[in-house]
């Protein structure tokens, strides 16, 4: 099976992916920091782990997004949905990673094949 990228959605699924990347990395500095903190509740742990999850699930359906374009609708509403979620955990990946996942799951939602 050729990839093609005519007919792909690309470019929604790289703009979800960067946001994805925003929130995987501030989850993995939050679960650095919580480690070395040392006096720190385990909800802490939990929490930043949870944002560390986000990153990866969005990365995950970014890919799908590009693989699979006749669920782009499903995948574009999950990554809405992730970014959302990214609130608890990364903060929305510092506001900036909530706004460029959000923008790409948009694009993934309204996408339709040529």
């Amino acid at each position: 099976m050729a990839i093609q990228f005519r007919n792909s959605n690309l470019d929604a699924a790289v703009v979800s992916a960067v946001g994805g990347l925003i929130f995987l990395y501030v989850g993995l500095v939050g679960v650095r920091l919580v480690l070395l903190g040392g006096d720190t509740a385990p909800a802490d742990l939990a929490e930043v782990l949870a944002g560390t999850l986000w990153g990866i699930l969005t990365l995950a359906f970014s890919a799908l997004l590009f693989l699979d374009n006749k669920r782009s609708r499903i995948y574009g509403g999950a990554i809405i949905a992730l970014s959302f979620a990214s609130w608890y955990g990364t903060s929305g990946g510092l506001f900036v990673g909530f706004v460029i996942a959000l923008l790409g799951g948009i694009m993934g939602f309204v996408w339709k094949p040529k």
